[in-house]
């Protein structure tokens, strides 16, 4: 009987801890203060807007995470040039503290495969 008992609170932790998924961020995390959220959501929307009017940058291909002012770009471009842009664009944008660049560069083949994948979803970030 205890080994029953045992079995099913093993179950019941293991459910609960790999339950949790990955963790999405948005520039809304509860650890902030309800101003900061706002900030963080607005400095979003200000660098989407920045990185749609200039057609030199892969906006669709670029995720934006935003903590406290601190922005960090992750996803692909072509080239070393399109990163600087973004990176530049981000940066010069009002209430940006800093910018921390995990963009990464890949060949024409590849950034094309994903280049069509990311239009076929065609999600609204």
């Amino acid at each position: 009987m205890n080994s029953i008992k045992l079995l099913a609170a093993s179950v019941t932790i293991l459910t609960l801890v790999t339950g949790c998924g990955a963790p999405s961020y948005t520039g809304r995390e509860s650890y902030k203060q309800y101003g900061e959220q706002i900030e963080d959501t607005r400095l979003i929307t200000r660098i989407r807007t920045e990185f749609r009017r200039n057609p030199l940058i892969p906006d669709r291909l670029i995720y934006l995470a935003v903590d406290r002012g601190i922005v960090q770009l992750s996803g692909f471009v072509r080239t070393h040039q399109e990163a600087d842009l973004a990176i530049l664009s981000a940066r010069n944008t009002p209430g940006v503290k800093d910018v921390i660049n995990n963009l990464i560069v890949l060949s024409s083949s590849e950034y094309s495969e994903r280049r069509a994948m990311a239009e076929g979803f065609d999600t609204k970030r």
